[in-house]
């Protein structure tokens, strides 16, 4: 897949163009626009400008609704329900986790349950502002019917992501983003845009067989990861994120790729202060140590380094800060189409 090159600094630029253009407010438009570059500067193309297409196109279909507002539909205590309203999910996933990092300082812990989100881009983008203030994020979030139940071949849970992070003495902090798909669905879209087969294992027909083919893949369903455990976390997700929060759940959910309606989908994100449990200095240098003893590990034959949880794509994220964001030709065109189309005078400048 041919690939471009970009600037960080221009790239968040053009993000906050196109989103005011269409109609979002600045101090949103930058709280998105850090959203979304931060993933491609992780290497999660799926995740990150690509999705401002779907944005611009939702945004004329009047399916979804800028400038993103949210209105606080409960506020007891160390709890909240915030309603998105059909906003863009990053800024109101952005907010729910700054209300959730205030609680706990007050409470020891922050809940804040979200409605009407919509897609949220890379969950470990908002747990990672939580460990960022010293605390542990825990955040997750549900979506279209992908994965059918262990032993059906009915799709019925989304990928239903979930994300973990806690500070680092020293460093960057460690955090957990996966689905519970042995996939994201994302990988999957792309090889049918790209024309390429996808792995065995990955997903199966509608008919229950597995497959090869991405476009076969996406008319059945995903695999969960671990069988019937990954299926068990699939359903908790659901029911903690949509159920909870009082937004849709199961196959009420709508896809974010189609123009299909509001998608409905929810999410539940959750701050605690490590300080309320031990001095959180001495806990992320007991982390440090205990990393760094299983960075340490004998490794198997062929093995050269031992990976943690999420430290790929923070390796991927600070070379694009000294090297710049590797992207898809595909998504730069379309960034600049969309420029065109919102009448901005820019063009997205891909360097040398």
């Amino acid at each position: 897949m041919s690939t471009v090159l970009v600037n960080v600094k221009h790239l968040t630029e053009i993000v906050v163009e196109i989103l005011v253009r269409l109609g979002e407010n600045k101090k949103n438009a930058l709280i998105a626009s850090d959203a979304f570059v931060v993933a491609d500067m992780r290497g999660i193309n799926t995740h990150g400008i690509f999705l401002l297409r779907l944005i611009y196109e939702r945004v004329k279909a009047k399916m979804l609704y800028v400038p993103s507002d949210f209105e606080v539909v409960s506020d007891k205590m160390a709890t909240s329900v915030i309603d998105g309203k059909n906003g863009i999910g990053q800024v109101i996933a952005s907010h729910g986790m700054q209300m959730s990092i205030s609680k706990a300082k007050q409470w020891g812990i922050g809940i804040v349950a979200m409605r009407n989100i919509n897609n949220i881009g890379t969950l470990g983008y908002y747990t990672c502002l939580a460990a960022e203030h010293d605390m542990v994020g825990i955040l997750t979030t549900n979506g279209n019917p992908a994965i059918a139940p262990w032993g059906s071949t009915e799709p019925f849970f989304g990928t239903n992501p979930i994300s973990i992070a806690f500070p680092v003495e020293g460093g960057p902090p460690l955090f957990l983003d996966m689905s519970c798909s042995v996939v994201a669905r994302g990988k999957i879209r792309a090889s049918a845009r790209n024309g390429k087969k996808i792995p065995l294992g990955w997903a199966q027909t509608k008919t229950g067989e597995p497959t090869t083919d991405p476009e076969e893949a996406l008319q059945g369903s995903l695999f969960p990861i671990g069988g019937p455990k990954g299926s068990a976390l699939a359903m908790m997700v659901d029911i903690f994120a949509g159920m909870l929060s009082g937004s849709s759940y199961g196959p009420q959910l709508k896809t974010f790729h189609q123009l299909h309606g509001p998608t409905g989908a929810g999410a539940t994100c959750i701050a605690i202060d490590i300080n309320k449990f031990m001095d959180s200095q001495k806990f992320a240098f007991l982390l440090k140590e205990y990393l760094k003893s299983i960075k340490n590990l004998k490794k198997r034959d062929g093995v050269s380094e031992i990976f943690l949880p999420g430290e790929i794509e923070l390796k991927n994220e600070i070379k694009s800060r000294y090297e710049k964001i590797i992207l898809p030709r595909k998504i730069a065109a379309d960034i600049n189409k969309i420029l065109k189309d919102v009448g901005a005078k820019e063009i997205l400048r891909i360097e040398l």
